[in-house]
């Protein structure tokens, strides 16, 4: 009871006495060791559940590109909302005998190219398949590469990056892939344009 009292009287005389006190008992190297077990725990913490946290964006990645697939399947129009309105989409136009073009579509003329497509996509069962596919982490997206084949045999190598919109829902904000088909690039895209 003397050693609490006195600390009471300590303390009231002096606010920062217990601290004095308490690092008093602590030599420089134990407060060292502490400090730097304190900081390790705080970088392990973060580095953990910033590496719990790609797995589960790599599984939303794959089911969210599986939809998409299975959306482009059907013919169905909910396929333009899987595109963020920003997104930007790359068409590498495979020339014969000539260099490759390299074709940036703005993304709102790309969305009503699709809707006007699909008609005529579903009329010849025209239909994509992604194969061979790595889903990396690219800052707090997920890029998704591999190959598209279409069911005519013409296979493209294809990156999609897919990430959160501001209001939180999976997009594609990137889709870079090649193609022969000047005529739907330049004179279908035109149209819609």
């Amino acid at each position: 009871m003397k050693f609490k009292s006195s600390l009471i009287k300590i303390q009231k005389s002096n606010p920062y006495a217990f601290y004095n006190l308490f690092f008093e008992f602590l030599d420089k190297r134990a407060l060292k060791k502490i400090l730097k077990g304190l900081f390790i725990g705080m970088v392990s913490t973060l580095i953990c559940s910033h590496a719990f946290a790609h797995p589960q964006k790599i599984e939303q990645a794959r089911q969210f590109l599986d939809k998409f697939q299975k959306l482009s399947h059907l013919y169905d129009k909910k396929l333009v909302d899987m595109y963020s309105n920003k997104a930007k989409i790359i068409r590498i136009l495979e020339k014969k005998g000539e260099k490759d073009e390299k074709v940036m579509l703005p993304v709102k003329a790309y969305k009503k190219m699709l809707g006007y497509v699909r008609f005529f996509a579903k009329i010849r069962g025209y239909k994509n398949y992604y194969k061979n596919l790595a889903y990396e982490m690219e800052n707090e997206n997920v890029r998704i590469t591999g190959k598209r084949v279409n069911n005519s045999g013409y296979e493209a190598p294809v990156s999609i990056l897919v990430g959160e919109n501001s209001e939180g829902k999976l997009k594609i904000l990137e889709e870079r892939t090649a193609t022969k088909s000047e005529f739907l690039i330049k004179q279908v895209f035109k149209r819609a344009n």
